[in-house]
């Protein structure tokens, strides 16, 4: 029998500073610490997703498709989505209204629906629900 993935375990962030960045992440998705490293990283997660949060050396990042010279991306990944259902995802985007969060959507997918936002180092985030 052939391998399979069961679901992403963890995403690994390069972040700016991981004791603030775990702190906006309880507050505005509620994920809590698993485990922590001696200096780091630091694990939060909720259910069976889990963020390891490293600290970056540099302050900067260049979103994709940016060519200016001196942008190098120092820290991030492309995007994270979190999934959620049709009330849990209402519940997101009035959280993040009620935070002043800016976000875009939701964005029609068809199948899905999805928001999108930043965390406070700026990178992409995006809560998305089934449309069942």
């Amino acid at each position: 029998m052939a391998f399979r993935v069961k679901h992403i375990d963890h995403v690994e962030l390069l972040v700016r500073d991981i004791g603030k960045t775990e702190a906006w992440y309880q507050k505005v998705l509620g994920l809590k610490r698993v485990q922590a490293w001696d200096p780091e990283p630091v694990m939060i997660g909720a259910g069976k997703t889990m963020l390891a949060l490293f600290t970056s050396p540099r302050a900067r990042r260049r979103m994709p498709g940016r060519k200016k010279a001196g942008h190098r991306v120092s820290y991030g990944y492309l995007r994270v989505a979190f999934l959620t259902n049709a009330k849990g995802f209402e519940k997101a985007r009035r959280r993040l209204e009620k935070l002043g969060i800016p976000y875009r959507g939701p964005v029609d997918h068809d199948t899905t629906f999805s928001i999108y936002f930043q965390d406070l180092n700026g990178l992409p985030l995006e809560i998305t629900h089934p449309k069942r």
